[in-house]
């Protein structure tokens, strides 16, 4: 009775492994859908890392989510994706947290209109501390830490940004047709409220806006062949997936780029690692990239 269950488990580990070779076939079959160089601002090693008990090495696909770059999800997005947004007006019911996440197809960008707009931002930030300074709202060393907190992000921080979605993955591909700055992926999306100050002073005004929940593949496995570089890596002045945060001691650097297509289903996988040598990664993390 024992040998039967066990037949039977492998019958079905033998299954599961052909299902998912013939989708990772599929998603590689034909021309990627975009095929793109990418360096470790967006593509991080995972934050295991170095967990001795995980033998793979796999890298975080990291979208920069800077404040001022989600104007584009707003209620009328929310209503093309088929969220009802006519309740909750008040606030008071709870109703936006009651809705489900839905699936869409999130476009994003890379290096575009987006990033500089975000770069531009803390460019201005920066050159306008001196003058708060001056002011009086600002302490000098709070002023050194902050310019040098934003000329550190300017370094690293990822250079791909969520900038639409829909339904259609082949509308998305359409209206991005640059197969080398855009990647449509799957993801889960929600639908959140908030408040809107009124210029007059009187009571506030609630809003409704979309938030990119997770990028439902966002983890790319390296091949073993290409791990090599990556493995002797040091730990300690990687970029996080996420926010860095500047480490006077060991700086994050930039350290490698990747290059990464993106299949028929919309999956990625990486194609091929170059490791920058110390020169070479100190040109790539200047701020004026």
């Amino acid at each position: 009775m024992n040998r039967k269950y066990l037949y039977v488990a492998l019958g079905l580990l033998l299954v599961v492994n052909m299902v998912v070779l013939v989708g990772v076939a599929r998603n590689r079959s034909g021309v990627p859908d975009a095929s793109l160089t990418l360096s470790e601002r967006e593509l991080p090693l995972s934050w295991n890392f170095r967990d001795q008990e995980n033998t793979g090495v796999s890298l975080q696909l990291n979208v920069n989510v800077g404040s001022g770059e989600q104007q584009w999800f707003n209620e009328s997005k929310l209503v093309e994706l088929g969220f009802d947004t006519r309740y909750d007006r008040d606030g008071k019911s709870g109703y936006a947290k009651r809705v489900l996440p839905k699936k869409a197809y999130v476009v994003l960008e890379y290096d575009g209109d987006a990033w500089q707009r975000y770069r531009q931002r803390q460019i201005d930030e920066i050159a306008a501390i001196p003058r708060k300074v001056a002011q009086g709202k600002l302490e000098s060393e709070n002023a050194e830490s902050q310019i040098r907190e934003k000329r550190f992000q300017l370094s690293v921080a990822s250079r791909l940004f969520s900038v639409d979605a829909g339904l259609d993955p082949v509308v998305l591909r359409d209206r991005y047709p640059d197969r080398g700055r855009y990647i449509i992926v799957p993801a889960q999306v929600r639908m959140e409220t908030d408040w809107h100050a009124r210029s007059s002073g009187r009571q506030s005004v609630r809003f409704v806006f979309g938030r990119v929940q997770q990028i439902l593949v966002n983890r790319l496995h390296v091949p073993r062949n290409l791990t090599r570089g990556l493995q002797s890596l040091s730990g300690n002045s990687r970029i996080q997936p996420g926010y860095t945060y500047y480490n006077v001691e060991s700086p994050a650097r930039i350290r490698y780029q990747v290059e990464v297509a993106f299949g028929q289903r919309m999956e990625p996988w990486v194609e091929g690692i170059k490791i920058f040598n110390e020169e070479e990664s100190g040109a790539k993390a200047s701020p004026e990239k």
